[in-house]
Formats: C-alpha cells, structure tokens, sequence
C-alpha cells in the first residue's frame, strides 16, 4: 500500500521510510507513469528516424522534413530526454583509430558472486564497447574491442581467466563484420576475403 504526497514528490511505502523520486526539470514527478514503458511511435519515432541518420541534424531541419514547427520538435527531444528515452553520445569507430581485435566473450559466473557485479566490472572497462546479461549457456555476453591480439589475450588474462568471479569464459573472436547498427563500420564488400 503507497500514498503519494503530491506537493513534496515523497512517497509512502508500508514499511519502508519515505522515497523521493527525482525532479523533473519543470518540477514535476507525474510526467509520465514510471511504472508504465516508455512507447516510441508517432511523430517522436519519426524524428528519431532523422536523428539517427544525422545525429548533428537541426531541429529545424527535421521540422522541415515532417512539415511541423521548430518548437514541436525541439519540446518532443527535450521531453524524450528527460524521460530518459534517448540520450546523445560520440561514438568512435575503433577500427578507424587503430582497433583491430574484437571478440564478443560468453561469461560464466562464479556461483557465490551475483551476475549484476560481474556485468558492473565489465560495463566500466574501456575495452568493453557492450555488455548485457542474458539467460542460456553464459550469464553474460561482452564484446571487447583493443589494438592487437596480444591485447586482447593481456585482457583475457587479467580481467577472464585471473579473475575470481569468472568461473569460465568463451571468447568468439571477430573474423569479419558483415552488418553493424554503425554505418560507419566495415561494409558488407570488404569481408569478402
């Protein structure tokens, strides 16, 4: 049983001291139900589509492209920020700035070490370009990306098979990359070797 204490954004949770749930930028803690998902569609979809084609794009570029204003677009991008719903990074192109070994690695954790602290570990690691827990054979999938063989294998060792709360690791080394969410990346043609 919970009651909400509209003025403070506190609220009441049997058993549990009060929770503040964090401020919006305008103030408000009801802008959007928390407890329901976050649903890209309509017009925010569409300006995503242009945003990720150009993620430079102006907002009055974008307006001009979906026939509505400047301010419609702008307020829609501020809003999908705040709800945190997209966020706006650099990303490199690791085998542009000299990476050249990647594996993706399937994680087996040790039974008394919890799986969110080893995919903690890893997500902090600046090798590390994605990692994400998973149900099946491993417990977690880690994609590596470094400058040589010889790297990754020092990471292997320090961070995998050294590591206390790995209990075994399967490295699937990168050979060639056929299709990637970064255009930017290898084409399709340069794998045909």
């Amino acid at each position: 049983m919970s009651s909400t204490d509209n003025q403070s954004g506190n609220v009441r949770v049997a058993g549990i001291r009060d929770i503040k749930f964090a401020l919006s930028k305008n103030g408000n803690t009801s802008d959007r139900d928390m407890s329901a998902p976050a649903v890209l569609e309509g017009l925010n979809l569409k300006i995503l589509e242009h945003l990720k084609e150009d993620g430079r794009a102006t907002f009055s570029s974008i307006a001009d492209k979906l026939g509505v204003s400047e301010s419609t677009v702008r307020s829609r991008v501020s809003r999908m920020r705040e709800q945190n719903m997209i966020q706006f990074i650099t990303v490199t192109n690791p085998l542009a700035v000299g990476q050249s070994s990647w594996a993706m690695l399937g994680i087996s954790v040790q039974s008394d070490v919890r799986v969110s602290s080893v995919a903690e570990y890893f997500s902090d690691l600046d090798e590390v370009v994605y990692a994400m827990r998973i149900a099946g054979r491993f417990d977690l999938l880690a994609e590596v990306v470094v400058d040589s063989p010889i790297s990754l294998r020092n990471f292997l060792d320090k961070h995998c098979y050294e590591s206390p709360m790995v209990s075994s690791v399967e490295p699937m080394m990168g050979l060639g990359l056929y299709k990637s969410l970064y255009k930017w990346e290898i084409p399709i043609a340069d794998n045909s070797a």
